[in-house]
């Protein structure tokens, strides 16, 4: 029987289609030892989007410059961005049906001071894969041991570390993959097929891509349903 491994940078709060990836794999690894994307205008390590009345919305961490790769990224707690985002995103979701039953616990996860952006995004993660009851096993790429710096062979060495045989990738990363690179390392090449299925929200019609915490927050319970496409 094939193993199907999963890797994926772990950001804040990501969108559904984050979690469809785990849900589908055998194992996940969290890859918090590449460069962190700064100033990328489609980087979303550091924040996620929210719905509010106006449209759609970033929500960010603050985080300090001088790090290059994402493990090593440290959240700037001068700021005092704490209060700022669980207001925000308190307010946009006040009538939310299902608000309660997780902003409670974001809350507390938010506010224990971590020091490090990927720490508090694997927690959100974990948290998250909780919520959905999602039992796939996460991993730590930074704690696996894989020394090198190509970036399809380091995918393939985590397979193998993990004893998986098909790499289950996003379909953005199809112009990156060296196909036969995976072949000749046994791996299969797999691509995701999430298609975002219309839940109930808030602030008129639907908009895809947003974090998880808009699904959790207006479908409860449901939520884990609207993956499985």
């Amino acid at each position: 029987m094939s193993k199907v491994v999963a890797i994926h940078q772990p950001n804040f709060m990501p969108w559904p289609g984050y979690f469809y990836k785990i849900m589908h794999a055998d194992a996940f690894v969290l890859l918090d030892d590449v460069e962190y994307q700064s100033g990328n205008a489609s980087s979303i390590t550091n924040r996620t989007k929210i719905k509010t009345p106006q449209g759609e919305l970033f929500v960010s961490v603050p985080v300090k410059k001088g790090a290059t790769l994402i493990k090593d990224i440290l959240i700037d707690n001068n700021q005092p961005w704490r209060k700022k985002l669980l207001k925000t995103v308190q307010q946009n979701y006040a009538k939310a049906p299902f608000l309660n039953d997780y902003y409670p616990t974001f809350e507390t996860i938010l506010n224990k001071q971590h020091t490090h952006l990927a720490a508090l995004n694997t927690e959100l993660i974990q948290q998250s894969c909780a919520w959905l009851d999602i039992t796939t096993p996460v991993f730590v790429s930074s704690e696996m041991g894989i020394d090198t710096d190509d970036k399809n062979m380091r995918i393939a060495e985590v397979c193998k570390r993990l004893g998986g045989d098909v790499y289950l990738s996003g379909n953005g990363a199809r112009k990156y993959n060296d196909e036969a690179l995976f072949r000749a390392n046994g791996i299969e090449l797999r691509y995701t097929s999430f298609q975002p299925e219309p839940y109930p929200q808030l602030h008129s019609d639907f908009v895809s891509g947003l974090s998880l915490m808009d699904l959790l927050f207006n479908c409860g319970k449901e939520a884990k349903s609207y993956l499985s496409a």
